[in-house]
């Protein structure tokens, strides 16, 4: 009877302890800001993968997200602003206040005070903020340059953008039968080219900036099998659901599957911002080092020709400008390498409402 009673307490004990572990504290959450170029559905060539990692962090209870700008990129600024809200907008939580969208940048060089600016000044003021770039980054330029200074309440700038010399964006590693020209085989570095003073402002600012870049982006693809399932977990009562905002953003999905299916030669696409996203929660699934980087012409992808403009990193000393954190492949966890770890792609499925693993 004593030993009974003893392990009834100690069971009690340890799912108690599991629970207050589970529970997070406002303070412990980590704050966020999003500056973002959403546009899902904008077109059959408009990447919904700022809509996935909108979803992808909305979903998250350890994160504090104070506010969202939107700027101009993969769509005119309208759809952008647009499309951001609405994605919010689905499956809004009634017992929480919702979370701020601010209108930015039209255009690139369009630096003049804006709700976006004006909200993330007031934003930085007020505490310590994780700032997560996905479009052009023209509103923290508008930010930043005329206050260097508001750059010490930047805990870390994540970016998707970078790319080392000899490196094409090239998603279909020469296979046949892929177009030539337009938006493949070789893509852009996006957000640079959209506004590329605005990088060049920001690199004499000391912002601890992270770049997760397109060679890291392509290690992780979302298939069609994928958003098959994400589209169901808007269907009532499925299990692990998370609703009508995942499925909606994966039926705006179709047409860049499409895309890529016909034109890039892949059942799938790279979700470039969504990896981003992930970084926020599972730095450990990234491998990141400390490099030089400067703006400049790839030397060495392009053969005899310079190469375009771009900001590039790698090991020289002498013409970088600024050190950069420079994330370019996964870990081995993050792949499934590790015995009993999900991986990447699994824990980007279950945080989107559609596992792939039975829950154990």
């Amino acid at each position: 009877m004593a030993k009974s009673f003893l392990l009834v307490f100690l069971c009690g004990l340890l799912v108690a302890g599991s629970a207050l572990a589970r529970e997070i504290t406002a303070s412990e959450r980590l704050r966020v800001w999003i500056d973002t170029d959403a546009a899902c559905g904008a077109g059959a060539r408009t990447d919904p993968d700022d809509c996935f990692a909108l979803a992808y962090l909305l979903g998250r209870d350890d994160l504090d997200i104070v506010g969202v700008s939107t700027v101009f990129g993969n769509a005119p600024l309208e759809e952008t602003d647009r499309i951001t809200r609405l994605v919010l907008a689905l499956e809004q939580d009634s017992t929480k206040p919702p979370i701020p969208v601010y209108r930015g940048a039209a255009a690139a060089g369009a630096v003049a005070a804006s709700p976006a600016s004006r909200a993330l000044v007031a934003a930085l003021e007020s505490g310590p903020l994780t700032i997560l770039a996905l479009g052009p980054l023209t509103n923290l330029q508008a930010v930043f340059e005329p206050r260097p200074t508001l750059a010490t309440r930047v805990t870390q700038l994540v970016v998707m953008m970078g790319k080392r010399e000899g490196h094409l964006f090239h998603p279909t590693e020469g296979a046949e039968g892929a177009m030539l020209f337009g938006h493949g085989p070789i893509f852009r570095d996006f957000n640079f080219c959209e506004d590329s003073d605005a990088v060049r402002a920001l690199m004499d600012i000391a912002l601890p900036t992270i770049l997760i870049p397109y060679e890291l982006a392509r290690q992780v693809l979302l298939s069609g099998s994928d958003l098959a399932r994400l589209e169901r977990v808007g269907v009532p009562n499925h299990p692990g659901g998370a609703g009508a905002r995942v499925a909606e953003i994966a039926r705006r999905s179709s047409a860049w599957l499409s895309f890529w299916q016909t034109s890039v030669g892949h059942d799938g696409f790279y979700p470039f911002d969504l990896v981003a996203a992930i970084y926020l929660t599972r730095p450990d699934y990234f491998s990141c080092a400390k490099i030089g980087a400067w703006i400049g012409s790839d030397r060495k992808a392009y053969g005899p020709f310079a190469g375009p403009e771009a900001l590039m990193v790698a090991a020289r000393e002498t013409e970088a400008i600024r050190t950069v954190t420079y994330c370019d492949r996964l870990t081995p966890s993050a792949v499934g390498a590790i015995s009993g770890e999900a991986g990447f792609h699994d824990h980007m499925m279950s945080a989107l409402g559609a596992p792939l693993r039975p829950a154990l």
